[in-house]
């Protein structure tokens, strides 16, 4: 057995020799209650939001293992992952460039890039803008037999990117519970600035539109699962300034109660905002109608500063992690940073487009052949729609006759390391008991956040990371939907 895997091994047995499971639940249970480590759930028959609806997140018992060297590159990888969307988003021109192919088949794209031209005609604008950025790696095991692994990027995150605070929290509980049962692994936990990245950067953005009586808003769906992280943020903020207003609101609640007056400044009611920070809109399902845009409109007119702006938002766009394959692409946005060229090479995994999918007959035998080699992603934000296997030849099929190839790619699957690790999940089992013994791969997300003013950044953090597990039959694993776990690193 692998050192990591067998120290995980021994790990879940220690904890199941010291702690019966009911025992164990109990004292997640309190633990994650106390600190607020909590999502909402609905339920079919839910017409309102009931706040009495919670369940604690699904969560790892104990950290997972991670190589030292790949988590510390990960790290400093970020400030160029940084610069990347920096300088794309200043670069409308270069973001055209691969947006032409896409634009006349993804109507949610188009209407945010003609959004974009029409802000830029306006009088006014923001104060400033600000983005918090979650980049996301996998560990391909490059031999089977061996424990070498290579860091791998997923995707970059530019808009609603959570989790920040409640990774602080898993870690602290991961420091807690290991000083009882394996205090030796204790000084192999890495520190978690995420949380202080997030309230840090969204507080400084406040005090830039430099008016201590506006209100932050924060922009949620209407059915709201991920409260918890929500709120330990807001706790963070009125610990920095506790006369300090933080509205959470819909896009309903914006197209019903803000107004612009003639210089651009917004209002919810009567109170100024100064900041506007989305938890929602990455999605064509969240514009259900116009009013809903008119609403996001209003938002991105006005000189409010947004976390993300639309042009952040905008370089958050997975088309471009295919255009990174390109030297030349990558040598317009770095220039002569030629280190930062260096870092995506060394991170990047093999893309394809489906122009190659139809026309390589290497590539098509490898889809017929080995299905379950390849990810088959969409070119836009979004979250999951990523499909492998026998569900991916049934999509490319679709894809192809309804014309839509330029709506996705392919990318080589990452095949992590897999750990056994006990869960505790947000529902019982078929057993009626929420702890579980499972094999699980993560996912590791390294924080970043920029504020810009006038294409110019005045203000950078790197620091912090998020592991979010998933047991390892699965190809994707959503907190919501507990098939994933929130879950922290130990260096191995």
């Amino acid at each position: 057995m692998k050192r990591n895997e067998k120290t995980s091994k021994i790990a879940c047995e220690k904890i199941l020799h010291n702690f019966n499971r009911n025992e164990l639940n109990f004292q997640c249970q309190r633990w994650a209650l106390a600190h607020g480590f909590v999502q909402r759930y609905f339920t079919q028959d839910d017409k309102i939001q009931n706040d009495s609806n919670v369940l604690l997140y699904p969560f790892t018992i104990c950290p997972s293992p991670y190589p030292h060297s790949e988590y510390e590159k990960a790290h400093e990888i970020q400030h160029g992952i940084n610069m990347f969307v920096q300088n794309l988003a200043f670069n409308i021109d270069l973001m055209d460039s691969v947006f032409k192919n896409l634009i006349e088949y993804d109507p949610f794209i188009k209407r945010l890039r003609t959004i974009y031209d029409q802000i830029q005609q306006l009088p006014y604008k923001s104060v400033a803008e600000t983005c918090i950025i979650r980049s996301d790696y996998m560990l391909q095991q490059m031999n089977m037999f061996a424990q070498r692994t290579k860091l791998r990027l997923v995707e970059i995150n530019t808009i609603a990117v959570g989790l920040g605070a409640a990774a602080k929290l898993i870690h602290d509980w991961h420091k807690q519970f290991l000083t009882q049962i394996l205090p030796e692994l204790v000084s192999q936990l890495p520190e978690n600035e995420s949380y202080n990245l997030v309230i840090d950067t969204l507080f400084e953005s406040w005090k830039i539109y430099n008016n201590s009586r506006a209100i932050i808003l924060f922009v949620v769906p209407e059915h709201e699962f991920n409260i918890g992280d929500q709120m330990l943020i807001e706790k963070g903020l009125l610990s920095f300034e506790n006369s300090l207003l933080v509205k959470h609101v819909t896009f309903v609640d914006i197209y019903r109660n803000c107004s612009l007056d003639s210089k651009g400044i917004l209002y919810f009611g009567n109170f100024e905002v100064a900041f506007v920070y989305y938890r929602t809109g990455y999605d064509p399902k969240h514009f259900y109608n116009e009013d809903i845009w008119q609403a996001y409109i209003m938002l991105e007119s006005s000189c409010a500063i947004k976390c993300p702006s639309l042009r952040y938002h905008l370089a958050g766009m997975k088309c471009f992690q295919l255009a990174t394959n390109d030297e030349e692409f990558l040598g317009k946005l770095f220039h002569e940073h030629e280190e930062y060229i260096d870092d995506f090479r060394y991170v990047l995994e093999d893309m394809f487009t489906m122009d190659q999918a139809i026309n390589d007959p290497v590539l098509q035998r490898r889809i017929l052949d080995k299905p379950d080699s390849l990810y088959l992603k969409q070119s836009r934000e979004g979250g999951g729609n990523v499909y492998c296997g026998s569900l991916l030849k049934e999509h490319i099929n679709e894809i192809i006759m309804n014309k839509q190839s330029n709506r996705y790619f392919l990318m080589s699957r990452i095949y992590p390391p897999i750990y056994s690790s006990l869960i505790r999940s947000a529902r019982p089992n078929d057993n009626n008991e929420f702890i579980s013994e499972k094999q699980i791969n993560g996912e590791l997300g390294v924080f970043g956040s920029l504020i810009s003013r006038n294409g110019t950044v005045i203000f950078e953090r790197i620091g912090g990371s998020l592991l979010r597990s998933k047991p390892a039959i699965n190809v994707e694993g959503g907190i919501a939907s507990g098939q994933g776990y929130i879950d922290s690193v130990f260096l191995v």
